[in-house]
């Protein structure tokens, strides 16, 4: 029994086939009934810089057209993930960046097929295997259709980065990580005009074996792209 407990939860929370989720209702957002006083704030999406204008599009869609995405296309998209003079473009606890990017290309001008490491310091992609089958992807994502998609984006963890300096809370920070960086890159496939959909739950264990995941790197996230 794994007695570690950042490496319990990851174990935990995971999902198998087998598993179901509860799919409760929604719970509700956090209200207070007597504030002191009330400020309603003007319209921030009019006007203002063009980052305003793709914040008022941004929302996940899965793509419907089917076409494929240009090599330039996926260079904007991966670019918050990129090193830049030692850093990266999102917040890392410490510098740890326990944060690792794949991309599975499906149909992307000029790339092969299969999947893909990113490297963050050259802004390349080294590919690790010329497999990139849609429908083995789907029912990893339990049934998501991916028919239309042209690649998919996973973020993986290895938190033991964080522990190193932070002990057992550099788990928490290894998930807000990932967060930091798929809010950013959702920003940047939806202001090229591209359907992006964050696909959270997913068969754990699934989505490992088809990226070859070593022991200790966990699936963080999955976006899927396309137009």
């Amino acid at each position: 029994m794994e007695k570690h407990p950042g490496k319990l939860f990851y174990r935990l929370s995971r999902l198998s086939p087998e598993d179901q989720l509860p799919l409760r209702r929604k719970p509700r957002a956090k209200v207070y009934a007597n504030p002191l006083e009330t400020q309603a704030l003007p319209p921030a999406l009019e006007g203002g810089p063009p980052l305003f204008r793709a914040l008022a599009r941004l929302q996940p869609l899965l793509p419907e057209v089917g076409s494929a995405l240009s090599l330039k296309d996926l260079s904007q998209v991966l670019y918050p993930l990129a090193e830049r003079e030692g850093r990266r473009g999102f917040p890392s606890a410490g510098e740890a960046y326990p944060l690792e990017a794949y991309l599975v290309a499906l149909r992307v001008e000029g790339v092969f097929p299969g999947v893909y490491h990113y490297f963050p310091r050259e802004h390349q992609l080294f590919q690790l295997s010329a497999k990139a089958e849609a429908s083995a992807w789907s029912q990893a994502l339990m049934g998501l259709p991916l028919d239309k998609a042209a690649a998919l984006l996973v973020l993986t963890l290895v938190p033991e980065r964080s522990e190193a300096l932070f002990g057992l809370r550099g788990y928490r920070y290894a998930l807000l990580e990932a967060g930091y960086a798929m809010g950013l890159v959702l920003l940047c496939a939806v202001g090229q005009g591209l359907a992006a959909y964050p696909a959270e739950t997913f068969y754990d264990e699934a989505v490992a074996r088809l990226l070859g995941l070593p022991e200790g790197e966990y699936p963080g996230v999955v976006l899927v792209l396309g137009r």
